[in-house]
C-alpha cells in the first residue's frame, strides 16, 4: 500500500462551475448598480470581476506548477500552503478590523461611507498579499 502526498487536481466541473458562479455575480451586481444609476459601480464590478475571472483561468490552465496560488486554486495545497494561507487570511482579518476601528474614529469627523468601504476592504486586501507573500518566502 503506498501512501502519496500529493492530492488529485480539482475537477473540471468545479472550476466551471465556480467560473460561471462568478461571472454570473459579477453580472448581478454590475446590473443592480447600472440600474440604480451608480455607473463607476458598475465599470468597477465589471473590471475588477473580469480580471480575477481571467487569473482563475489562467492558474487553472497553468496547474499547479505555478507556485502557491496555482496549487491554491487547483485544489493542490499541501500543508505549508494551507498554513501560509491560514495565516495570511488572519493578518488580512486583523488589519480590516484595525481599518474598521479606525474609519470608526473617522466618521465622527465626516469620514464617508463608501470611503470607509474602500479603505477597509483594500486594507484587508493588500494586507492578504504582502502576508502571503513575506510568509512564503521566509516559510
Amino acid at each position: 500500500m503506498s501512501t502519496s502526498t500529493s492530492k488529485p487536481p480539482a475537477p473540471l466541473a468545479a472550476k466551471v462551475g465556480g467560473f460561471v458562479g462568478g461571472a454570473a455575480a459579477v453580472t448581478l451586481i454590475a446590473i443592480v448598480a447600472y440600474a440604480t444609476g451608480n455607473d463607476s459601480v458598475g465599470k468597477g464590478a465589471i473590471i475588477g470581476g473580469s480580471i480575477t475571472l481571467v487569473a482563475a483561468a489562467l492558474l487553472w490552465t497553468l496547474g499547479p506548477r505555478f507556485g502557491l496560488a496555482s496549487r491554491a486554486a487547483n485544489g493542490m495545497a499541501d500543508e505549508r500552503d494551507d498554513r501560509i494561507l491560514t495565516h495570511a487570511f488572519a493578518d488580512s482579518a486583523f488589519a480590516m478590523g484595525a481599518a474598521a476601528v479606525g474609519c470608526m474614529i473617522g466618521s465622527f469627523w465626516g469620514l464617508a461611507g463608501g470611503a470607509v468601504a474602500g479603505i477597509v476592504l483594500w486594507a484587508g486586501l493588500l494586507t492578504f498579499l504582502v502576508s502571503t507573500t513575506v510568509r512564503s518566502r521566509t516559510s
